[in-house]
């Protein structure tokens, strides 16, 4: 212990001197990293002659409704370790304004495999994308980001698409993404949650009941929908009738009695949302007598925040013949 502290002071007191010297905080970030191998985001922060409660005190100081302790920096500077948790986009953009650097300067060292290359070599330089890079880097804030951070990750990046096509290009985005999720299901789905009924079962009509929030109007509403499911691609496929509300799309996947799929609305023209097309994914437990499905929904406003909520279907009621 006294070894670790004292070999501390000595990085804090390295770091003073060679900011009196004039050295960039970033170049003293570097010299720190390579001469004690601590990582990128322990070096900025020894940069700056700061111990974990001065940056959480900083950080409080700065955004108090996000309160963080010492604790919560140890944890992002441990990362990717298995005693860290990984910091999120919207985490490593604040650590880069308290210390004034850029994001990238916090993850030098990660992520960096150009070395493998046996062709270019550790020195060449890429001459356009590292192929699979763009992919992987996806992929990873895919599975570190909660929702809410995804969002506000888009919602910071979205200004840098064409002012005038910003919203076809974020719809187009989301259309992407529900696309593959579905092309995802092609493939032969595990049974999971237990056994369920055929699809040949599931085809037929249903009631479709959805609640969401309305933030023009402050209320909580509910749209219920008649939906016919029919069998096509190995697929629940459904488009319900016309209403005054509009016109309802499902496409749906069973893995036993999870049941997974995308959603689209066409508003009324002549209704309060005037004719706009929503859509996003949902996700039904079915009840294993094939009855009912329970479960949430996930789509993007027309603000593009992500809301969700309940969706339910129930078997519609068997429409009596003539002589039955």
């Amino acid at each position: 212990m006294v070894a670790r502290s004292a070999r501390r002071q000595e990085q804090l007191t390295l770091a003073r001197e060679l900011r009196a010297q004039g050295k960039p905080v970033r170049a003293v970030a570097e010299l720190l990293r390579e001469q004690y191998g601590v990582n990128a985001r322990v070096a900025m922060r020894l940069a700056h002659s700061w111990g974990q409660a001065d940056v959480a005190t900083e950080w409080n100081r700065r955004w108090p409704d996000e309160p963080k302790t010492f604790k919560n920096i140890s944890y992002w500077e441990n990362w990717p370790s298995r005693t860290g948790y990984a910091p999120s986009l919207t985490v490593l953009d604040r650590l880069a304004q308290l210390y004034g650097c850029d994001v990238t300067d916090l993850l030098t060292g990660w992520g960096e495999h150009r070395h493998r290359d046996p062709v270019a070599g550790a020195n060449a330089e890429p001459a356009g994308p590292i192929p699979g890079t763009t992919s992987a880097a996806l992929a990873w804030h895919l599975d570190n980001l909660d929702l809410p951070e995804l969002t506000r990750a888009i919602a910071d990046w979205s200004p840098q698409l064409p002012a005038r096509r910003r919203r076809s290009l974020l719809l187009k985005l989301s259309t992407a993404a529900a696309m593959a999720a579905q092309g995802s299901a092609e493939r032969p789905p595990t049974p999971v949650l237990g056994a369920a009924p055929s699809l040949d079962e599931l085809a037929g009509l249903w009631d479709s009941r959805y609640t969401f929030s309305s933030t023009g109007r402050g209320v909580e509403l509910t749209h219920t929908y008649q939906i016919g499911l029919r069998i096509e691609r190995g697929k629940l496929i459904g488009r319900s009738l016309p209403t005054e509300l509009g016109i309802l799309e499902l496409e749906l996947a069973a893995a036993g009695l999870l049941i997974t799929g995308s959603w689209t609305e066409h508003t009324s023209p002549t209704g309060y949302y005037r004719g706009a097309v929503y859509h996003g994914v949902l996700q039904l437990v079915l009840d294993p007598t094939g009855r009912s499905m329970t479960g949430q929904w996930l789509g993007p406003d027309r603000h593009f925040a992500i809301n969700a909520g309940p969706w339910t279907l129930h078997r519609s009621p068997a429409v009596p013949t003539k002589g039955s």
